[in-house]
């Protein structure tokens, strides 16, 4: 099996949470057998995902008309973004680039983000610079916590490592350059912008570079071991094929901009349980 991924923020999560369920998800390819979601959870996945092709539209320059909105919730989630977009006004020569991937060699491996939206330009001193934006519908998080997670340190580490390939004249694009903002539905004037430093890109690239190695040796001797923390069963639905149905269930925590599958994900084909 070719043992080459693209590792996007879920699967780095998943693999630290628990080895065998990376490889039941993402080497396997196991039918995921869980029950069905809440309709109210449906709803909200499916409503966070029109929101996000609303703010896509409007960042390619397409029109979008609030009375043409279907949803109401979407409406108004919608009129906040409008109301307090915190997207500044930059000059004609930014760059807006809504839905964009990246990817960069890790090791043996292959790092993988899609930003909701990346802006790309110069400041005063004529140095280019990159700032994301993504947009949330879930609950809000404080800056400590957002900073913690794999969403922000990959967004980072990607645009510190291959964010120069954005510029057609190869200029350098330093950590200190680089920052990421979240904006949240429910508290729309209150987003929360985090920056990045060469220091901290150093440590994070390590811890990068050190999951991609415990990968090939997990991958090298096909031992992929159970978790040890049973609160992560909860909310797993590959629990049945591990004996851990004792663990109980939970709704697992969702998110309406989870990536499609890679292109050289499809090598992998799947195994049947």
């Amino acid at each position: 099996m070719d043992t080459r991924l693209s590792l996007s923020q879920y699967k780095l999560a998943t693999f630290l949470a628990c080895q065998r369920r990376f490889q039941l998800r993402y080497l396997r390819r196991l039918p995921w057998p869980a029950t069905p979601l809440p309709e109210r959870t449906e709803q909200l996945l499916q409503h966070g995902q029109e929101f996000h092709q609303l703010v896509e539209q409007h960042f390619l320059g397409l029109p979008v008309t609030p009375s043409t909105i279907p949803n109401e919730q979407v409406r108004q989630w919608w009129q906040a973004f409008v109301t307090h977009s915190p997207v500044p006004e930059l000059p004609t020569n930014t760059r807006f680039l809504p839905e964009t991937g990246l990817t960069v060699p890790l090791g043996n491996h292959l790092l993988y983000g899609r930003f909701d939206l990346l802006v790309l330009g110069k400041d005063e001193q004529e140095r280019p610079f990159a700032h994301v934006f993504d947009w949330k519908t879930g609950r809000p998080a404080d800056a400590a916590t957002l900073k913690s997670r794999w969403q922000t340190r990959l967004y980072l580490a990607l645009l510190a490592e291959g964010g120069s390939a954005f510029w057609s004249q190869n200029g350098q694009l330093s950590p200190e350059q680089i920052s990421l903002t979240y904006w949240y539905v429910q508290e729309p004037a209150a987003p929360v912008t985090i920056g990045y430093s060469a220091g901290e890109h150093q440590a994070n690239w390590a811890d990068l570079q050190q999951i991609a190695a415990r990968l090939d040796e997990a991958s090298a001797a096909n031992t992929w071991p159970l978790t040890d923390d049973w609160s992560e069963c909860r909310e797993c639905a590959y629990q049945i094929y591990c004996g851990r149905q004792g663990a109980g269930t939970a709704v697992p925590e969702i998110d309406e901009a989870e990536e499609p599958a890679r292109p050289d994900e499809r090598l992998l084909l799947p195994e049947r349980p």
